[in-house]
């Protein structure tokens, strides 16, 4: 019962920014992959179709696959645009679970039902579609994508089964339509499904972790530089960011004094000052030592505000050690759109500790 709770728990807390970004990140591999894994599989109803033309679910097949190579090749430029639309992942999973039962409905449409119903081969391409649904590490598109091949699949035995004449429903190369086989397929489905779901919801737990620094609890470096080069190559129009450095005022002494069991203390302190600090669209790391690093996606003025609340909170905190932090900050558009604004940040944070330390630079010669 406890991983049906965690899928669950993971789906209703699915749709925080981290999320967001697992789940775009895994589109294009996804796209780049169902594109070729289709090349592939059009090399079999080519095959079968030149070796038996008179069968005509050969050729059925192989229209269904051209069919899928055009969506296929739409989708893969959607999912390499710097920014790709939200949907995509859901809609592309439901496309690749609808082909399929297409092919179905085509058997059936063909005068071909047992074939729909019996077709091992087009059956167990919904095993690779629901595959597929794990590279995008969002749980909600693999259960999305399992119910609507557990409710297509049963659409169609259930039409074969009651609605065609039980002559079609026999055959020597596919055998007998039986209901109690089709059930245990129709199983078979929502049992992977369940698995994907489960797989996403560990690896992203496994993911969350690489990406974390163990002793506050932050976001690593690593996280925010990836971060902070995809916020740089996406589209944003006239929406504005700022990019803050802060640096611990006399770290070291903290240590010698107090040892470092207390440095470490107050590091987990002036971690969870931020968190608090700051919202969920907000990306908050420890940069290194006791430095650490924060994208705001706020105008200028609002995150110097902001920035400069949490210094002077910190600062005013009776705790012993008492902390105090030098901030230096960059805004894009005024300080430039490149990398360079990490540079322009880091040369303000060492204009405030030469200014006298505890304040917050967000200009060039001057201090707020």
């Amino acid at each position: 019962m406890s991983v049906y709770l965690r899928i669950a728990r993971a789906v209703a807390g699915w749709g925080d920014p981290i999320s967001r970004d697992l789940s775009r990140s895994g589109d294009l591999f996804v796209a780049r992959f169902r594109l070729g894994l289709l090349a592939l599989l059009a090399l079999v109803p080519v095959t079968t179709s030149l070796a038996n033309p008179q069968q005509v679910e050969n050729w059925l097949g192989l229209a269904s696959i051209c069919v899928a190579l055009g969506f296929a090749v739409g989708f893969e430029r959607l999912a390499a645009r710097p920014a790709p639309p939200a949907w995509l992942g859901l809609v592309t999973s439901q496309f690749d679970i609808a082909i399929i039962s297409l092919g179905f409905v085509s058997f059936i449409a063909a005068g071909r039902p047992i074939v729909a119903s019996n077709s091992l081969v087009q059956y167990t391409m919904y095993f690779v579609a629901l595959a597929g649904t794990g590279l995008r590490y969002d749980p909600r598109v693999c259960l999305a994508a399992g119910g609507a091949a557990v409710i297509q699949y049963a659409a169609v035995v259930t039409w074969v089964g009651m609605r065609e004449p039980s002559a079609w429903t026999v055959s020597e190369v596919y055998g007998t339509f039986q209901w109690d086989s089709q059930t245990s397929r129709l199983q078979l489905i929502a049992v992977a499904t369940i698995i994907h779901a489960a797989v996403v919801v560990r690896s992203r737990a496994f993911w969350l972790g690489s990406m974390r620094d163990q002793l506050t609890g932050l976001f690593n470096r690593g996280y925010f530089d990836e971060s902070f080069a995809r916020l740089l190559s996406a589209p944003r129009g006239d929406r504005p960011f700022t990019v803050a450095l802060i640096d611990l005022d006399d770290f070291k002494s903290v240590n010698d004094r107090y040892g470092h069991a207390a440095g470490d203390e107050a590091l987990r302190f002036a971690a969870s000052r931020l968190r608090e600090a700051f919202r969920n669209e907000d990306i908050v790391a420890r940069y290194g030592g006791e430095e650490f690093a924060v994208i705001l996606q706020v105008d200028h003025a609002s995150a110097v505000a902001r920035l400069d609340a949490w210094r002077a909170g910190l600062h005013a905190d009776a705790r012993i050690p008492r902390l105090s932090a030098s901030v230096g900050a960059a805004s894009m558009p005024q300080d430039g759109s490149t990398r360079t604004l990490l540079d322009v940040a880091d040369r303000r944070l060492y204009a405030a500790k030469a200014a006298g330390r505890n304040r917050t630079v967000a200009e060039d010669h001057a201090a707020a």
